[in-house]
C-alpha cells in the first residue's frame, strides 16, 4: 500500500522529468529554430529539423514493422547532440524492403531521395554498403544450399 509520502515522491519525480524535457526541447528549439515534433504510427516522438540534413553523421535502419515477411527499410538520419538527437526533415526515407530469404533489397531510386534532401554522401555510402551485404548473404546462401535435383 502507497504511503502519501511515496506519492508524493512519485509526483515530483514525474515533475523532475518533465522540467528536464522541457529545458532540453528549449534549448534543442533555440539551436534549430526551424525545429519540428515526428510522431510515428506506434507514437514515438522524435524532434527534425531541415537544418540538419546536410549535417547528419549517424542513422538509425530498421524495418517498418516486425511482422511483415516484406516489411519496408527505414534509415533515419539524424545529428546527435547533448540535448538529444535531431532528425533530418523528413525523418525516415524508405530506401528498400526486406528479403523474403536474407537482408534487404533496395528500392530503385533510393539514393536520389536522399541526395535531394541534402543527405550526406557518407550516410547513403554506409546504406549502400548495407545493401552490398545483404547481397553477398543471399549468396552465401544459395551456394550453401543443398539441392538434389534428382529428388524432385
Amino acid at each position: 500500500m502507497n504511503t502519501i509520502l511515496e506519492e508524493i515522491d512519485q509526483i515530483q519525480k514525474e515533475i523532475d522529468e518533465k522540467q528536464e524535457a522541457l529545458r532540453r526541447l528549449k534549448i534543442l528549439s533555440e539551436t534549430f529554430p526551424d525545429l519540428e515534433k515526428h510522431v510515428n504510427r506506434w507514437k514515438k516522438v522524435r524532434y527534425c529539423s531541415p537544418s540538419v540534413n546536410s549535417k547528419t553523421t549517424r542513422f538509425e535502419i530498421k524495418h517498418n514493422c516486425g511482422c511483415c515477411s516484406d516489411s519496408p527499410l527505414e534509415v533515419w538520419p539524424y545529428v546527435e547532440t547533448e540535448h538529444g538527437k535531431v532528425y533530418s526533415k523528413p525523418p525516415v526515407f524508405q530506401v528498400g524492403e526486406q528479403h523474403w530469404i536474407a537482408g534487404d533489397t533496395p528500392f530503385e531510386g533510393w539514393k536520389g531521395k536522399l541526395r535531394s534532401a541534402n543527405i550526406p554522401e557518407d550516410i547513403i555510402g554506409a546504406v549502400s554498403q548495407h545493401f552490398k551485404e545483404s547481397a553477398e548473404q543471399r549468396r552465401r546462401i544459395a551456394e550453401n544450399a543443398d539441392y538434389d535435383e534428382e529428388d524432385d
